[in-house]
């Protein structure tokens, strides 16, 4: 799943009617300064970072002045919390809490569920743990969704009373309504907040996306790329080249996330590129990163980003690039790139070994682009993937074996 951070989630719940804090996105102390003047001088000051529970780890700081908000993203731009690097702070508005409450939905199943307590904040685990009785759940049926009725009910066996639970109710069923709307699978608004005459507000809010829906939402699928697998801790400078390289060029995306081996890989999407993967591993190897890719217009950029990127991993001894049969790409669309990216870095394969199992139309100019390439490894037609795996395992062996120093 692709978690938003918290103004992309605001921003797409304000757009769907819900009441939601006035808030700008700063990347300086000087910014964040300026947004907390607009604001009024008091303020919120939030790592964006796409996880919840910041409050507890220090994320979320509370300033009276332009000065202070200035002080609290200072304090956190640069820094790191739950895992994540904090590049920019969202200063939003204070609201009057009079009472926090709690409210989530989520989809791991069918029917979906619904969470609701009447003890919101950043306690709510404690809640749950503590005061199981505190927590209120029921079933949401996919096809009538989330009633004001039903919310209504929930929220009087959760403890509401008074006319507060009726825009309370309306603003519950309104948040379900998001939650489809946005293909999520998970919506934590905590703490869904009531000033003191009742009036609700979303003051803290976390969507995540299934990213199976992500094409219907192409302004947070070109910030994914596809990358999802390296969203947990963070891209690092190569990989967010890629992903800027996915944004420029339309068609085909790739995608590239690095591990912590020495052979770098360059393989297609699919079984194939999983399998030489785990190959790769029952050889005793270690791969340096992984790949996949859709077909499309723009793939000669992107490849040759790959390979740059893979040059530029100082941990890479040598590079594997192996696909099955391929039909909807020319083989010399895989071989330019490389010869380009090669070029471009300065690098010769006799020190940076390649081996290439890139078999279909265009084989034959790919294989003379390279055929008096040292170090330049291009396997025959009859070849199978182990046999490139085996080859790249049993070079970077050998890297290996040079690379350690001599015994004495």
């Amino acid at each position: 799943m692709f978690k938003l951070t918290e103004d992309q989630a605001k921003a797409t719940l304000k757009a769907a009617g819900l009441p939601v804090p006035e808030g700008f996105v700063c990347v300086s102390a000087a910014e964040a300064a300026a947004a907390a003047e607009r604001l009024g001088g008091g303020a919120v000051v939030k790592a964006l970072i796409p996880t919840g529970r910041r409050g507890k780890a220090g994320a979320v700081k509370l300033v009276a002045t332009p000065a202070a908000a200035a002080s609290a993203a200072a304090s956190l731009i640069g820094t790191e919390a739950l895992g994540h690097r904090i590049e920019r702070v969202y200063v939003e508005a204070r609201f009057p809490i009079a009472r926090e409450l709690y409210l989530s939905f989520l989809l791991e199943g069918m029917p979906p569920k619904v969470v609701l307590s009447t003890a919101g904040g950043v306690d709510i685990e404690e809640t749950h743990r503590d005061r199981p009785g505190a927590i209120i759940q029921g079933d949401v049926d996919p096809l009538t969704g989330f009633t004001a009725d039903q919310a209504r009910t929930l929220w009087g066996r959760a403890g509401v009373t008074g006319p507060e639970i009726a825009g309370l109710a309306e603003v519950s069923a309104a948040l379900w309504r998001a939650f489809r709307a946005t293909d999520a699978v998970l919506m934590e608004i905590n703490p869904l907040a009531l000033d003191a005459s009742g009036r609700p507000s979303v003051v803290g809010a976390m969507i995540a996306i299934d990213e199976n829906g992500l094409p219907r939402h192409p302004e947070w699928a070109e910030q994914a790329d596809g990358s999802l697998i390296a969203a947990w801790r963070g891209f690092n400078e190569r990989e967010k080249r890629i992903a800027e390289v996915n944004r420029q060029f339309k068609g085909g995306a790739i995608r590239y996330t690095e591990l912590d081996g020495d052979i770098g890989l360059f393989v297609g999407g699919g079984g194939a590129g999983l399998l030489q993967h785990d190959m790769i591993l029952a050889e005793g190897g270690r791969p340096a990163n992984h790949t996949d890719m859709n077909p499309g217009d723009g793939t000669g950029e992107k490849n040759k980003a790959v390979y740059l990127a893979v040059l530029d991993n100082p941990n890479t001894n040598c590079l594997l690039i192996g696909f099955n049969y391929l039909q909807l790409a020319q083989c010399e669309q895989k071989v330019k790139p490389l010869l380009a990216a090669l070029k471009e870095r300065g690098v010769d394969p006799r020190d940076f070994p390649i081996v290439l199992r890139v078999l279909g139309p265009g084989e034959e100019a790919a294989r003379a682009m390279v055929k008096d390439v040292p170090g330049i490894t291009y396997l025959a037609p009859d070849s199978s993937l182990d046999d490139g795996v085996r080859l790249i395992c049993e070079i970077n062996r050998a890297i290996v074996q040079r690379k350690q120093p001599a015994a004495r």
